[in-house]
């Protein structure tokens, strides 16, 4: 007898939107673009739109659909981002997801005292070495803002920090272009030239247009250098559902989605061909504490979305996960953290970032951080799916161990101990006695 050696696993996956749906809010972005369009305030964004073809009346810039079209020829694909002198990779192209940190949280749990107080340079320091040492986190970055540090040169010294004990790719703001420019400089120390850097970008920069339907200055500094020096940037937009856009999420989905447009097609005049990483951050306000939630079903719902609307983009897209609005590492947290980064590797998202972020972003510790790398790392394994073939079969193992035996002894136990099982490092598996619950594995 033969049997056919079927190759592939048939991971999960998940749609919340039908096609028609995703066109729809295409459709409605574009309507946005022309229609309402977008202010602008930064002369050399406003002479590129104009030379572009885009109508410019003032600081208001009205996008025609053919720009958006042509923006989303040109940008690639494809986006490998390396470490330091080439360790660590972050792929960003369809269905293959990656893990990292965010930047701009304020305060940070004592990791001595557990005390919440403003974030300094030394826990910059302390989370690059954490991160390092994370096997299931991809990218690294700040996660906070140094308060010991100016504002104007935090980016600078939390690049040098973060990067001086870690050695993965490197996700970053820049407070305007001239900041932009010495950050690519200080990369280029490791790349060996500009050109080194754009054939092999060690950096990923955050930048946002501000909600609803504008452009600072500074923030289109920071997105026309990166597109002149090909260095990938995320760009979104911050669209809560009530206050900086509709109420209605389909509403927020497609305002986020046409000023992220709108900043590709800034983006790609400068630099045709220059990596760019879509997806706008879409959640409500909370009505009772005018938070912005980083947990609960709205924002799980628009990241899904976000997803599907991607692969009709076929661009890089940006994603949230393992962040909470729980102020501790406790139910909440783990409920929300699970939630988000299964979501986000159902829906195919690329650059998932924040992870271990407390308290609606306000928050970080290094303990929140090492939940989110045990939970990224069982969601990596539920994604894996079930391999099904002869040998997983195990048809003659089964016979040859028989009735009432085991397979504690056998050299196939052995040879997929680890493939097939999974085993945490600080998720409890203790059983308890004597009433008594037994602690977990410090």
């Amino acid at each position: 007898m033969i049997r056919v050696n079927q190759k592939l696993n048939r991971t999960p996956y998940f749609e919340i939107l039908s096609e028609d749906q995703v066109y729809a809010i295409h459709s409605a972005s574009l309507e946005i673009l022309e229609r309402t369009g977008m202010n602008v305030h930064n002369q050399e964004a406003l002479n590129i739109f104009s030379q572009g073809g885009a109508y410019v009346e003032g600081d208001r810039v009205k996008i025609p659909p053919v720009m958006v079209e042509q923006a989303l020829k040109s940008a690639p694909s494809r986006i490998l981002v390396t470490g330091r002198y080439g360790k660590g990779q972050v792929l960003l192209e369809r269905n293959v997801v990656n893990y990292g940190l965010g930047t701009d949280v304020p305060n940070h749990i004592d990791p001595y005292t557990h005390e919440i107080r403003p974030t300094v340079l030394k826990d910059i320091e302390n989370t690059g070495k954490v991160v390092q040492k994370c096997d299931n986190v991809d990218f690294t970055s700040n996660s906070g803002l140094a308060s010991d540090i100016p504002p104007e040169m935090q980016d600078l010294y939390h690049y040098k920090a973060g990067s001086t004990y870690c050695d993965k790719p490197f996700f970053t703001t820049a407070a305007n272009g001239e900041n932009m420019k010495a950050l690519i400089d200080m990369a280029t120390v490791f790349a060996g030239s500009y050109e080194n850097l754009r054939m092999s970008p060690s950096l990923i920069v955050y930048g946002e247009p501000v909600s609803p339907l504008a452009l600072g200055k500074e923030a289109a500094e920071v997105l026309l250098v990166c597109a002149e020096y090909r260095i990938p940037i995320v760009f979104p937009p911050m669209v809560q559902t009530g206050a900086t856009g509709p109420m209605t999420l389909a509403g927020g989905i497609a305002q986020g989605n046409a000023e992220t447009l709108a900043s590709l097609v800034l983006h790609q005049l400068k630099s045709p061909g220059a990596p760019f990483i879509w997806g706008p951050f879409v959640s409500q306000m909370d009505m009772k504490t005018t938070i912005c939630t980083y947990g609960g079903p709205v924002f799980i719902k628009a990241q899904a979305a976000l997803g599907q609307i991607t692969r009709f983009y076929n661009i890089p897209t940006f994603g949230f996960a393992c962040c909470t609005d729980a102020t501790a590492v406790d139910v909440q947290c783990g409920i929300e953290m699970l939630w988000s980064i299964l979501t986000n590797a159902l829906a195919g998202l690329n650059l998932c970032h924040d992870i271990g972020y407390l308290n609606s972003g306000l928050l970080f510790g290094l303990e929140s951080l090492l939940l989110a790398d045990e939970l990224i790392s069982a969601v990596n394994h539920f994604m894996d799916g079930i391999e099904v073939n002869q040998e997983t079969l195990a048809t003659d193992l089964i016979n040859e161990v028989g009735p009432e035996g085991n397979f504690l002894m056998q050299e196939h136990t052995l040879r997929f101990l680890k493939k097939e099982g999974w085993y945490p490092q600080f998720l409890n598996r203790k059983t308890t006695r004597h009433g008594k619950q037994q602690a977990p594995r410090q």
